[in-house]
């Protein structure tokens, strides 16, 4: 987001509600800076959390273990490239020409579509170009892009920008580049619009159209659709479960006081929830008798008991000392 600042960066991707300084990054394999907004409208912060992470004096991740991700903001991906050529540039497409891409990217319209890929492109070979290799060669560009430095992210959905004519025009967008291609299969979701998933055969044809161009192109592995987990799906269920209606004339205050109240009310029903379970344990434990019965009864006895005890006490060492 754009209020981010570096540490708040770092804190996302741990984690953890520690402070900055108290943070350790040892268990966090991969940081992909993508569905927060557009990272790169909030550069310098998110420069300054990628040179800390790569930072051996600090919390010391391999370069190609950060990738920031851009919808294409095609200067700031060259400026990136000039400070940052280490960490992946991963540009979010999602449709292989200039008119279909304004139509879904509002955005779009500021960045030609073949100028984009061609920073991409610069920033996959500026490691390569830094080493003084003045002409760059097809075995130097496969050897880029195995570093998978540079990666276009296609989405896979039913329609026009998933049609093998589409195919077509994506694979010559990106001809002899060898620029990595990863197709992402979309995880369904229950919103408004009824958005599907195109078939496996159809994104296999889709994959040897595109690589038949002279790029690598990769079906992304979907994770935890089949439990509503993937990417994407268990936000919109968050949404659904706390969404209440709302009047207009509320104001913009009343969701904080909504989000209050149910929070209020998830707090109250975990104490009962817990009581309820303690009173179950309990009558587990005695082989189905209810001990709630019997503690107040008992607790009285034993004071009698106990009061009866000192009382025989003073007694008897009265009697001895006469």
């Amino acid at each position: 987001r754009l209020s981010q600042n570096m540490d708040d960066v770092i804190i996302s991707a741990s984690g953890s509600k520690k402070k900055v300084n108290e943070i350790s990054l040892d268990f966090v394999r991969n940081v992909v800076f993508m569905g927060m907004g557009e990272p790169l409208n909030n550069y310098d912060n998110v420069i300054e959390a990628c040179k800390g992470m790569i930072d051996r004096r600090r919390w010391n991740m391999a370069h190609g273990r950060v990738t920031v991700s851009t919808v294409g903001v095609t200067p700031k991906m060259r400026k990136l490239t000039h400070e940052l050529p280490e960490v992946n540039l991963a540009l979010s497409l999602h449709a292989p020409n200039q008119p279909m891409r304004e139509a879904i990217v509002p955005t779009a319209k500021m960045y030609p579509i073949e100028d984009m890929v061609e920073a991409l492109d610069e920033h996959m070979l500026a490691l390569e170009m830094s080493k003084g290799n003045g002409m760059i060669g097809v075995e130097q560009r496969k050897s880029a892009s195995k570093r998978k430095r540079a990666m276009i992210e296609y989405v896979m959905l039913e329609g026009d920008t998933s049609s093998f004519e589409c195919a077509h025009q994506l694979g010559k967008l990106c001809e002899n580049r060898h620029l990595v291609v990863n197709l992402i299969p979309y995880n369904q979701t229950d919103v408004k619009d009824r958005l599907h998933c195109p078939s496996e055969t159809h994104m296999k044809e889709f994959q040897r159209i595109v690589t038949s161009y002279g790029s690598f192109c990769f079906i992304r592995r979907t994770m935890g659709a089949d439990i509503a987990g993937a990417c994407g799906q268990l936000v919109v269920m968050n949404e659904k479960k706390s969404a209440q209606p709302m009047d207009i004339e509320d104001g913009p205050f009343i969701r904080k006081k909504i989000e209050q109240k149910s929070m209020k009310g998830r707090v109250l029903q975990k104490n009962k929830n817990n009581v309820d379970s303690s009173r179950k344990n309990n009558t587990d434990m005695s082989g189905g008798v209810d001990m709630d019965k019997w503690i107040r009864p008992l607790a009285f006895a034993t004071t009698i008991a106990a009061s009866c005890f000192a009382v025989s006490i003073v007694v008897l060492l009265s009697k001895r000392r006469k």
